[in-house]
């Protein structure tokens, strides 16, 4: 019986050997496992630049100051431009409505009027011009 008995403990030792060397695996494989699910790659935060960036200097205070005066000489040669077809287009305003005046008074109450029509509508549309040219500046 003895045997027996040596042969029982025997096999209670080793299955409690087992025990252990299965706890130890498991814990192992979970501590490692443990480490590949929760070690993430870092995440790369895009974060703008908080500092402002230095003013563009050239667009700033521009390139050529030639450039400018030139521009600035054609600015004023169009205002020019514009200013004198205003006068000229008032002149002849005056003009026409100065002749119309004269019509109208030469002309009997009871006779057509065709050609005065005529130049009221040039009146008319002299009046729009300088308007809108004026209005533009």
């Amino acid at each position: 019986m003895l045997a027996g008995e040596l042969m029982q403990s025997f096999g209670a030792t080793l299955r409690a050997s087992l025990k252990v060397v299965a706890v130890t695996a498991f814990c192992v494989c979970a501590s490692s496992a443990n480490g590949q699910v929760t070690q993430k790659p870092p995440q790369q935060l895009n974060i703008p630049d908080p500092t402002p960036r230095p003013p563009d200097l050239e667009r700033e205070y521009g390139g050529d100051p030639a450039e400018a005066a030139r521009q600035q000489q054609l600015a004023a040669l169009r205002v020019a431009q514009v200013r004198l077809q205003v006068v000229q287009a008032t002149d002849k305003l005056l003009q026409l409505a100065q002749e119309l005046e004269a019509d109208v008074q030469k002309r009997e109450n009871g006779t057509a009027m065709t050609p005065e029509v005529v130049k009221l509508e040039q009146i008319e549309k002299l009046a729009k011009s300088v308007k809108e040219k004026t209005k533009s500046k």
